[in-house]
């Protein structure tokens, strides 16, 4: 039985946009008072990490082309014209968005985590919403799904 938040229509639940856009808004209020208090600190600590994240950017490209070539030369790339895309309810961590990703590609679901928050340190401005857009449009797998779970 549902308790009237979830709905099975497919339609999006305020209550899931009202509690993400208050998590969003806390960490960017966070972030600014962090700013603030401790803004020269900060400035020296970024300058750190942004050449850090210079050096592991590349290292991270060049090892997701070589996992897309061990991929395609295992032929685990071929993909079936007739799946549909969906957040999975077994492989989820977080919103179920990489483990319905790896379910549909036929993969583990470790390494799309691993690439998505590897491409969400450098690019977390891009990555992060797109991740939350995807977790409210892409649709649950309600296929063998228990509520009570």
């Amino acid at each position: 039985m549902s308790n009237g938040n979830n709905r099975k229509d497919g339609k999006l639940n305020l209550s899931r946009i009202a509690l993400i856009a208050g998590v969003l808004l806390l960490v960017f209020g966070i972030w600014q008072l962090v700013v603030r208090v401790l803004g020269a600190w900060l400035t020296g600590i970024w300058i750190i990490i942004s050449t850090i994240f210079s050096i592991v950017w590349p290292l991270v490209l060049i090892a997701g082309g070589v996992a897309l070539m061990v991929l395609a030369r295992k032929g685990n790339l071929n993909l079936s014209t007739n799946k549909k895309l969906y957040r999975s309810t077994r492989n989820r961590k977080l919103g179920g968005v990489c483990g319905g990703i790896a379910e549909y590609l036929g993969v583990e679901p470790m390494p799309v985590r691993l690439v998505t928050i590897a491409l969400a340190l450098p690019l977390w401005y891009a990555i992060i919403p797109l991740y939350i857009l995807c977790w409210l449009f892409i649709p649950r797998n309600t296929k063998n799904y228990n509520n009570w779970v």
